[in-house]
């Protein structure tokens, strides 16, 4: 039970943001769970209920994110005090992809038109991004989200990828062109 005292240690420890506490689960307690549940098993696959156990035994109200056609990543939702986050599980290049994606928009467009990514773990298996509300998107909105995605060299820019974030619409989700 190495990973419960890791868990009380790392909650009695006075930390700035939420944020930093569920990167800090995620890579000194999800992560090595994962594998050791894995190993204990004998499987492969991710053990994506346990994942979502595991979060909400910190984190109530969290939950696992059904994926359709399309997906290659794992989406477990976390309600923080005001914000809805999501913690994207999948395989390093996935999480990658995404992430660099992000942060090679220049800043000062990046989080008007993106929605905003907190970190990527270390381990490279997860990533935190804000979550916004699955609302229908206006087509002149998703013409605008597309005209930047053409100048930044961003494809798969689709009413499935972009969310409503307050009266604004964002991209949560899309790839650079090779």
């Amino acid at each position: 039970m190495i990973w419960i005292e890791k868990a009380e240690e790392m909650f009695k420890m006075e930390e700035k943001n939420r944020y930093s506490k569920i990167k800090k689960l995620v890579e000194e307690i999800i992560e090595p769970s994962i594998k050791s549940i894995k190993k204990f098993r004998g499987i492969n696959v991710t053990p994506h209920k346990d994942i979502e156990g595991l979060l909400n035994i910190f984190f109530p109200k969290t939950k696992y994110h059904e994926s359709k056609k399309g997906f290659f990543k794992h989406v477990y939702i976390i309600h923080s005090s005001k914000k809805k986050l999501v913690l994207k599980e999948g395989s390093r290049k996935a999480i990658r992809k995404d992430y660099t994606t992000y942060k090679r928009i220049p800043g000062k467009v990046r989080n008007r038109v993106f929605a905003k990514i907190y970190w990527r773990s270390k381990d490279g298996k997860f990533m935190l991004q804000k979550y916004g509300k699955r609302v229908k998107v206006p087509k002149n909105q998703l013409e605008k989200l597309k005209q930047v995605g053409n100048e930044y060299n961003l494809k798969d820019i689709r009413e499935a990828n972009v969310m409503k974030f307050g009266n604004k619409f964002k991209i949560v989700d899309a790839e650079r062109r090779k």
